[in-house]
């Protein structure tokens, strides 16, 4: 047998714990790569341009606060009462003018809410998370179904635009927030 001498033992317990490092670093990487990842699809993230659905009108972020709110008709116009003493052919004949139509002007109107609350206190956290992340929200109280329901909504705006919206919802986005475009009067 040959005997090893003292650098040659060195050389291949080097060897052996690189040849050993290299396998478990290899096993590691494996399982953590391969393995679910929790907290993934969690979030939505928000598209890249906010788009108003049809007829211009951005859904309402407090819809789920108030599902049980029945919608009433709207009752038709009610008419002068001389216009009923005139023949239908001449209220036919004689058409009403056609106002052109105004441009929309949101300048302004267009805000982030990022919430709305039952409480006081849980507006107020959600405002000191947003001032953490350099924000500037607002909380507004809202009276509801004649005063027997009040919410704490928190706000963050006016805007201008929407392409100016698009930034800040990423930035709530990567933090786990989630905001509503909402139009105010």
């Amino acid at each position: 047998m040959l005997a090893l001498n003292w650098s040659d033992r060195a050389i291949s317990g080097f060897v052996a714990g690189l040849l050993s490092g290299i396998g478990l670093s290899t096993v590691a990487a494996f399982y953590i790569t391969h393995s679910p990842v929790p907290f993934v699809n969690k979030v939505q993230r928000p598209t890249e341009n906010v788009n108003p659905g049809g007829g211009g009108q951005l859904p309402d972020p407090n819809k789920p606060l108030y599902p049980n709110r029945a919608v009433l008709p709207v009752p038709p116009p009610a008419t002068a009462p001389g216009a009923q003493d005139k023949p239908p052919a001449a209220a036919a004949a004689a058409p009403a003018p056609t106002p052109a139509p105004a441009a929309p002007d949101n300048s302004g109107r267009l805000m982030l809410q990022t919430g709305a609350f039952k409480s006081a206190e849980d507006a107020d956290a959600m405002r000191a998370r947003l001032a953490l992340l350099g924000l500037d929200a607002r909380v507004y109280q809202v009276t509801l179904d004649g005063g027997a329901t009040v919410l704490y909504r928190v706000r963050i705006g006016p805007y201008r635009e929407l392409d100016d919206l698009s930034g800040i919802r990423r930035t709530l986005s990567e933090n786990g927030i989630e905001a509503q475009v909402v139009h105010t009067p």
